[in-house]
């Protein structure tokens, strides 16, 4: 199986478009019951927010129909095996201090299947610091001087960078107290428990679990490749009616639910329209969006000495962080690359660059010399059903918009990562906003009399 998404490259084979991925559903419709039929939810969008509200819906006995914009489930958080070796393109790294993901680990019986992507003690054990034309190794007893200096400022800046994605000046500084928080309030927690763990299987492998138990019960339908244009809930009978766009193969259909589950990410809120309108509030937070639009690449590169490097580039020339993740069974070190988006500086965006423009930026952060054998990466700023990665707050905006956009706009319920409340942004949030969601549903049903006959 195989997804139109993501680019891979080799000197050898150049550069190809789409990526073998176990998440892609084939065939891309299936219907438990007539598709004129009035369903009692309509989920729409299929990353882990979707796909744990569809599953609790349909084990509780409600029938669900599942919609997807892509080919394949999984939103922002996919993965592709090449040659034997797992490459996240999105969301990646889970760990057991995240409740609600790791319920989902162990209920599918993954809770073995951890492993710890950095690996210390390789023969490039160090970190490196690029600021302009100036390459410095730092070693561990040097990252704890006593004081801020300019060389150190300068990879503080290229850490928030690389966490948020987007330009400084557009970055809350709440988010990254959130995550500091989260980390327990030490560097070494926020990396063990944000940075080094994830599913040896992929994250698909945990996604695909989810929707084949909700398949299992027979309750659900679903439809891929299906972009979402509406959602009208003023037809009356106390239905709501959502409408897909229609494509080059097919026109525009619509479906009818009782109550819907509406996960779309907050950057592309806008290309959907609902009757009645949004509240204001919710409609500018929309407007405003989140700010990150940055760019994730993976790399193999010749050998195993990379499996411990680390690095830090500010100003970078496209990327500036690079992570060694393990070795690969070819015996070569894969590192995973981070930077910000295009009109942040030292930005770049991935689908105008061409892979010269890609491999030029690895190189910079990678040691001199260093030979590049594959790259692998989606364009998620490019991407219309993303418009961006992993969500981070712009200034201010959660203060003023977090709980508008948690609420439900009559028989409408949000439910993304975007916007939950604890691990906001990551695997985490998207599973504890689809097991809330589906709750709330679960709940309005139940005050339907109609909602079992």
């Amino acid at each position: 199986m195989a997804t139109s998404e993501g680019v891979h490259w080799t000197p050898q084979d150049g550069i190809k478009t789409g990526l073998p991925c176990i998440g892609a559903i084939k065939p891309a419709k299936s219907f438990s019951q007539s598709e004129s039929a009035v369903f009692d939810v309509i989920v729409i969008g299929a990353g882990y927010a979707g796909l744990t509200a569809a599953r609790d819906l349909t084990t509780q006995g409600r029938t669900v129909l599942l919609l997807e914009a892509r080919d394949r489930i999984g939103g922002r958080t996919w993965n592709t095996t090449i040659n034997g070796f797992t490459y996240e393109m999105g969301g990646t790294w889970i760990h057991w201090h995240m409740p609600h993901i790791y319920r989902e680990v162990s209920l599918y019986g993954l809770q073995d299947d951890f492993i710890v992507t950095q690996t210390p003690g390789g023969k490039e054990d160090y970190c490196t610091l690029i600021t302009g034309d100036r390459r410095t190794n730092i070693s561990h007893e040097e990252e704890i001087a006593p004081q801020l200096s300019p060389t150190e400022r300068s990879m503080l800046e290229a850490i928030i960078l690389q966490m948020a994605g987007g330009p400084l000046e557009t970055i809350g500084f709440l988010d990254a107290l959130r995550w500091w928080a989260l980390g327990g309030h030490t560097a070494t927690g926020l990396n063990d428990i944000g940075l080094t763990t994830r599913l040896r299987s992929g994250q698909s492998a945990l996604a695909r679990r989810i929707f084949d138990h909700a398949k299992s019960t027979g309750r659900l339908s679903y439809a891929f490749s299906t972009a979402i244009a509406g959602v009208d809930q003023e037809r009356g009978g106390g239905v709501v009616e959502v409408k897909s766009r229609g494509s080059g193969s097919g026109g525009a259909a619509g479906w009818q639910a009782r109550q819907v589950i509406c996960t779309v990410p907050l950057n592309v809120l806008q290309a959907v329209s609902f009757s009645p309108a949004l509240s204001g509030l919710k409609a500018e937070a929309i407007g405003i969006g989140q700010a990150n639009r940055g760019n994730k690449v993976h790399a193999d590169v010749a050998g195993p000495d990379l499996v411990s490097y680390t690095a830090f580039a500010r100003p970078g020339k496209g990327l500036v962080c690079a992570i060694a993740d393990k070795e690969t069974p070819a015996g070569d070190s894969h590192v995973v690359f981070f930077g910000p988006a295009a009109e942040a500086e030292g930005g770049m965006r991935l689908g105008g660059s061409g892979v010269e423009g890609v491999r030029e930026a690895v190189g910079h952060v990678l040691p001199e010399g260093s030979e590049v054998k594959r790259l692998v990466y989606h364009d998620w700023a490019k991407d219309e059903f993303s418009k961006g990665t992993w969500c981070y707050f712009k200034p201010g905006f959660a203060t003023k918009y977090l709980a508008e956009l948690q609420k439900p706009h009559g028989s409408v319920f949000f439910a993304s990562a975007d916007w939950s409340d604890g691990w906001r942004g990551w695997i985490d949030g998207a599973v504890q906003q689809g097991t809330q969601a589906a709750v709330a549903v679960n709940a309005a049903l139940d005050r339907s009399p109609s909602s079992r006959l």
